[in-house]
């Protein structure tokens, strides 16, 4: 029994869904565990089952379905495609709020250098570096900085291009032949080190295969090339939609890669490392590779190594609300003072909130979405839902609305009267958090 396994806790679910009264036994950290299936559940304080926390209460699942339409009315809330942090163990997104304070950790991973090579210019290549090979398999376009100066190189009989402030991560003796801003690089064209894979193809990574300029780019770590993957980074994501780059997204929701990706399908995305490193090793694309130590983003909830993926989220949008709750944090008397520089600056940087998790318990969030044309709507209360109601209503009345129960609740599209169900997802835990006081 182990209540950090998302597959073990939907089972048990569908189970208590099923037949509540169901005897089963279940492996417990002390032996077998022989109990009702409502019984087991039990252990988990659900405040059907006994348990007293506040905000599982209707009063309080309500009132934040009150507050959801009332965003949703004013066109704050919104559905969006973006590369987020996800958390491969716990199956679900985690937003920058979650990560913004002890969402880092001091971690050793293996950086490694790679060749790209140049088309046109036999022998020439573009040295990149990454901490993250994974990511590699989804690579689309090199990045470097406009006003960096960068130096063709040779080594042996090879031509490398990195820009002048990363030189020391050669191995060897080199000459520099020419120096150059970034600028002069933009639009070559190279081959990237998976073009063979069916996901690569299907979406034209090959043909995408280009030079870009991006201000974001530095010295500091690398080689001065950045290798753009827009399906494993939200800075990459942003870059695909200015250079109109297709996006290719490797991972499912377990961090495991999925169809199309060759021998790495299967394979989960902690393992792959070594297999992407030998995939370079024969493909002669291999430079080094190196320890590094960084601060790299962990799951708040379980501590494991957070990816990035390519998701359909829901969030709300701070636009409007950004100067407005500026305004609010001004007229309020900060101890210490410095609290409001702080505070602002949070506020004047901070992204969309994504309110929606990919878990089973938890607010069940009420947006009904239409399969058909793709009109969603927000359902404000348990009124509201009951008149709205086609379907289910019989089933879930009398309970929390909570899953399963509430997604038997079907709703007609007023759109184009399809019968439609409400979306899978949770709310985010800071949801409950912030309506207490309401």
């Amino acid at each position: 029994m182990d209540w950090n396994d998302p597959d073990f806790l939907r089972d048990l679910a569908d189970r208590l869904a099923r037949n509540p009264e169901r005897v089963i036994t279940v492996q417990g950290p002390r032996g077998p565990v022989t109990d009702t299936v409502e019984g087991i559940v039990a252990r988990l304080g659900l405040p059907e089952l006994g348990g007293s926390y506040f905000t599982f209460s209707n009063e309080n699942n309500y009132m934040i379905w009150t507050f959801l339409k009332r965003c949703w009315e004013r066109g704050w809330l919104y559905k969006g495609t973006d590369v987020m942090p996800w958390c491969p163990r716990c199956a679900t997104g985690i937003s920058q709020h979650e990560i913004v304070t002890e969402g880092y950790r001091e971690l050793t991973h293996p950086g490694v250098t790679l060749r790209f090579p140049l088309r046109g210019r036999p022998g020439e290549s573009l040295l990149i570096w990454t901490t993250t090979p994974w990511t590699l398999t989804s690579n689309v376009a090199a990045a470097v900085g406009p006003e960096l100066t960068y130096a063709k190189v040779r080594q042996g009989d090879e031509v490398f291009y990195l820009s002048r402030g990363t030189l020391s991560i050669l191995e060897g003796d080199y000459l520099v032949l020419e120096e150059m801003r970034g600028t002069a690089l933009e639009g070559w064209t190279y081959d990237g080190p998976f073009d063979e894979l069916e996901a690569q193809q299907a979406a034209g990574g090959p043909q995408a295969h280009q030079v870009i300029l991006w201000d974001e780019v530095g010295e500091v770590e690398g080689t001065g090339i950045v290798h753009i993957a827009p399906g494993c980074g939200a800075e990459d994501f942003a870059l695909s939609k200015e250079y109109d780059l297709p996006a290719i997204a490797p991972l499912d929701e377990e961090g495991v890669f999925l169809e199309g990706f060759g021998p790495l399908t299967g394979t989960h995305v902690s393992e792959s490392a070594e297999r992407v490193f030998e995939s370079l090793r024969e493909k002669g694309l291999l430079y080094k590779v190196e320890d590094y130590t960084h601060r790299y983003p962990v799951c708040w909830r379980c501590g494991t190594e957070l990816v990035f993926r390519l998701v359909d989220e829901w969030f709300i949008s701070m636009d409007e609300l950004r100067h407005d709750m500026m305004e609010v944090t001004r007229q309020i008397r900060w101890i210490p003072a410095f609290g409001l520089d702080r505070e602002l600056d949070w506020l004047r940087n901070m992204h969309d909130w994504m309110i929606s998790k990919k878990r089973y318990w938890g607010l069940a969030l009420p947006i009904w979405e239409c399969t058909q044309c793709g009109h969603f709507e927000v359902i404000g209360d348990e009124h509201e839902l009951e008149a709205r109601a086609v379907a289910g209503w019989e089933e879930f009345e009398g309970h929390t609305p909570h899953r399963p129960w509430v997604d038997a609740v079907h709703i007609a599209c007023t759109k184009c009267g399809a019968e439609v169900s409400r979306i899978p997802d949770v709310g985010n835990p800071r949801l409950d958090a912030g309506i207490v006081s309401f």
